[in-house]
């Protein structure tokens, strides 16, 4: 069952020290004492904790394995003219697309937790101060001659991008031999999403590894020239990509319907399980064995600003796959996420929760077309 944010608040004090009186509980998440006994009670009947011993029962996470790093924009204010400066907007956030998609899950009260790399340095201070209110860093490995991951674009006033530019080389250290450091974190999960910011030879462990013990594996692109690291075949699992990677890691137009549904049919054919495939902001299109359906922006302004869709799309489905009472629907929750992440303009929207999604989804008027296989 879901926590709302002072049930979630409480069990992360109880996660650092299960010994905490109940009086210091109550200091710390600044609710009284006799609030904290009924969320304590409710920790209980939810199956948070066993018994008021604050015995934590230790749920099966979801684990994201990939980047972690700092994003940077740069949008040109004037007409981009060559070998001149130019007067930008900067803008600068938390990204990488692991790291994303688990601070979505993490507002939405899942257990999520976090495999990744990253420097001794002030941007995984940065990274680490904001995320740990939503993630389990404990799995995180810190390299101390190592650079954290950042990632600069230049886009112009039209939010077209324009250059993407990436110092992501420490991601080439998230080998086998560092992911059976974590084997105990892993085979405890109920998913593995896996960006391909991961070096091939990773993603096809975790590919055995996810079949060995029936483990969901989502595997999510990163960029065009990361989609060499998409093994060939990936039975059983799910895919989440963009259209214009699609594009250019086939060297063939993907923007018709017709075109996005000979995508869909050319991965299923590999193996894949489900796939979903984002064009620019206007549509996300999700496929299966049995059906490909379209899902249009009912609100397609600012058509080209993508940055976090297909984060928030896969967590809003994959908590909804988790929690069956949450609506009936997991892809088109994780859709109306995605939208909502857009209108926000930020990579993780700051106001997300379950409540908040459950009632977005009830509410929705995204139109959906629908085509049998």
């Amino acid at each position: 069952m879901a926590l709302n944010k002072n049930e979630r608040k409480v069990l992360d004090v109880i996660r650092q020290d299960p010994y905490v009186s109940q009086q210091d509980l109550a200091d710390a998440v600044e609710l009284s004492r006799s609030a904290v006994a009924n969320i304590i009670s409710n920790l209980v009947r939810k199956g948070y904790l066993l018994g008021k011993a604050y015995i934590v029962n230790k749920e099966r996470p979801i684990v994201c394995i990939g980047a972690a790093n700092i994003d940077n924009r740069h949008i040109v204010q004037d007409d981009l003219v060559g070998k001149t400066s130019h007067n930008i907007k900067a803008a600068s956030s938390l990204g990488g697309v692991a790291r994303n998609t688990a601070e979505n899950l993490g507002r939405l009260s899942e257990h999520v937790e976090l495999i990744s790399v990253v420097g001794n340095d002030d941007d995984w201070k940065r990274i680490k101060n904001h995320s740990k209110h939503f993630i389990d860093l404990t799995s995180v490995s810190v390299l101390e001659e190592k650079s954290t991951g950042n990632f600069i674009e230049i886009i112009n006033k039209e939010q077209e991008l324009l250059v993407g530019l990436a110092d992501m080389s420490i991601y080439e250290c998230l080998t086998p031999k560092l992911i059976n450091k974590y084997l105990n974190v892993i085979q405890r999960a109920k998913c593995i999403v896996v960006d391909t910011n991961c070096p091939k030879e990773t993603i096809e462990f975790l590919l055995a590894f996810t079949k060995r013990y029936n483990i969901k594996l989502v595997l999510m692109t990163v960029s065009a020239q990361q989609m060499g690291n998409l093994p060939h075949r990936l039975d059983g699992a799910t895919l989440v990509t963009k259209h214009n990677e699609l594009e250019t890691a086939f060297k063939r137009p993907v923007q018709t319907n017709a075109d996005l549904k000979e995508m869909v049919l050319l991965f299923l054919n590999r193996g894949f399980k489900e796939i979903i495939i984002s064009k620019d902001s206007e549509k996300i299109i999700y496929g299966n064995k049995n059906r490909m359906r379209i899902f249009e922006n009912p609100r397609p302004y600012n058509k080209q600003y993508d940055w976090g869709q297909n984060e928030a799309m896969i967590s809003g489905m994959l908590y909804a796959e988790f929690h069956l009472d949450f609506c009936e629907d997991p892809v088109l929750a994780g859709v109306v996420n995605a939208f909502k992440t857009l209108d926000c303009l930020e990579i993780v929207r700051p106001d997300l929760t379950n409540d908040k999604l459950q009632k977005e989804v009830e509410e929705t008027t995204t139109p959906i077309t629908e085509m049998k296989f």
